[in-house]
C-alpha cells in the first residue's frame, strides 16, 4: 500500500460529514418536544423523585445538545456538529441506564459551552 498524500491527510471533511443526521425541521420538532417534556416535569405540583430529577436533567442535556448542534450547523462547523451528534446519541441511548456516563457527558458538554 502507498501512504496517503499529505494533501489528502490534511482534508478534515469526510464523506460522512456530507450526510445530515437530522434535518433542521426534525431538530426543531425534537427541541420543542423536549421543552414540553421538561415543562411537564418541572411544573408538577409534587416534588420530583430522584428518578424524575435524573430524567429531567437528561432531557435538559439533550435539549442543550440539540441547540448546540443547531448553532454548529449554522456556523458550518462540521467537527463540532459531529461531536455533539455523538454526545446526543449517547444521551438518548444510554443516559437513563448509566448515571456515570451522564456525569461524563455533562462535563464534556460544559467544555462546549462558552
Amino acid at each position: 500500500m502507498t501512504p496517503a498524500p499529505a494533501a489528502a491527510a490534511r482534508n478534515t471533511k469526510s464523506a460522512a460529514e456530507d450526510e445530515i443526521i437530522m434535518t433542521d425541521k426534525e431538530l426543531k420538532q425534537t427541541i420543542q418536544s423536549l421543552t414540553k417534556s421538561i415543562d411537564k416535569l418541572t411544573n408538577s405540583e409534587k416534588p420530583l423523585t430522584k428518578k424524575e430529577k435524573r430524567h429531567s436533567q437528561i432531557l435538559s442535556l439533550q435539549k442543550e445538545t440539540l441547540q448546540k448542534i443547531k448553532e454548529a450547523r449554522a456556523k458550518n462547523d462540521f467537527m463540532e456538529e459531529r461531536d455533539l451528534t455523538v454526545t446526543y446519541a449517547l444521551l438518548t441511548s444510554m443516559g437513563e441506564k448509566h448515571p456515570f456516563l451522564m456525569g461524563f457527558l455533562q462535563t464534556k458538554f460544559k467544555w462546549h459551552v462558552y
